[in-house]
């Protein structure tokens, strides 16, 4: 369940409610919702100033629950705002890089096993922060790493990287990092041809080996090396890995479960007291009085 993480879709083209339908499974009672809501809103409230509580803090009266089934069979509930907009209308938060997931996804907390990450094309280059970094120690950072090969990609300087967050082909995000002096219109560097048929060759010589399980094995992430060095080994990649692809499922169903806090009609006002013996005296003298004039508008000459 998320709160106050959706945002509405801005293809408004796209046919909504087509996916209705019985959800298996039942929904939690509405005590237990209503309290989770509750707690997460509270949350929200300490991370927001008043001011900004209506942009961002949503109201329980105004949320309306819902089953969603999604491709793997998983089932979670959702919030919406009101019962005419449906789930596949709004767009989720990708709890690992906290941007909008496209419409019509969402993150599913199932473990389904190791799932290889795919490689996606890098569309947009949205924005970067430069970290400072202290120098490197003299002594390899990682245990499978030699002191030869430490040497060759250690920084004795304090150092600065820039990390950008881009855009995917499959429209999730994720980081890169390049020197702090590349910009995208500058394209990436490529190593000459002689350097590329030595990668080329040591590559290829590891994986042919017998007896070899060292990375990486058949799959993306070797289709991804070669297709980097018949590029010539840019740097930064045109491409990334998408952690997201692995865990996030498309909404395949939906069912109305009623809305987060109930809405009840409200009671008939009360009748007020009537004095009847008050309106038949002042119906009486009313009487009275159209028969006075009456007589008037017949008898003018006695008026």
């Amino acid at each position: 369940m998320s709160v106050g993480e959706t945002a509405p879709v801005d293809d408004q083209t796209r046919e909504t409610g087509k996916l209705l339908k019985r959800v298996p499974g039942r929904a939690r009672p509405q005590k237990e919702a209503l309290r989770e809501f509750e707690k997460a809103v509270a949350e929200l409230r300490q991370r927001y100033q008043p001011v900004f509580w209506p942009l961002f803090v949503p109201e329980p009266k105004d949320m309306f629950r819902w089953r969603v089934q999604l491709e793997c069979g998983c089932t979670r509930e959702v919030y919406t705002h009101g019962e005419d907009k449906y789930p596949d209308d709004r767009s989720y938060l990708d709890l690992i890089t906290r941007c909008r997931l496209p419409s019509g996804e969402y993150w599913c907390t199932t473990d389904h096993g190791r799932t290889q990450k795919p490689y996606r094309d890098i569309v947009e280059w949205v924005d970067r922060k430069v970290t400072e970094f202290p120098a490197d120690p003299e002594e390899p950072e990682y245990d499978w790493m030699d002191a030869e090969d430490w040497a060759k990609i250690r920084k004795p300087e304090p150092h600065s990287s820039a990390f950008w967050r881009v855009k995917l082909a499959c429209g999730h995000y994720a980081q890169v990092c390049t020197d702090v002096d590349w910009k995208p219109e500058n394209g990436p560097r490529l190593v000459s041809e002689e350097r590329i048929e030595e990668i080329r060759r040591d590559f290829e010589e590891s994986w042919a080996a017998e007896g070899h399980t060292g990375w990486p094995h058949e799959g993306p992430e070797r289709d991804h090396i070669r297709k980097m060095i018949d590029l010539r080994w840019p740097r930064p990649e045109p491409e990334r890995d998408c952690f997201t692809c692995t865990h996030v499922r498309r909404i395949t169903g939906y069912q109305r479960i009623g809305w987060l806090v109930s809405k009840t009609s409200p009671a008939p006002a009360p009748s007020p007291n009537i004095d009847r013996k008050k309106i038949a005296a002042r119906l009486a003298a009313a009487e009275a009085e159209v028969q006075r004039l009456r007589k008037q508008l017949d008898n003018p000459d006695d008026a």
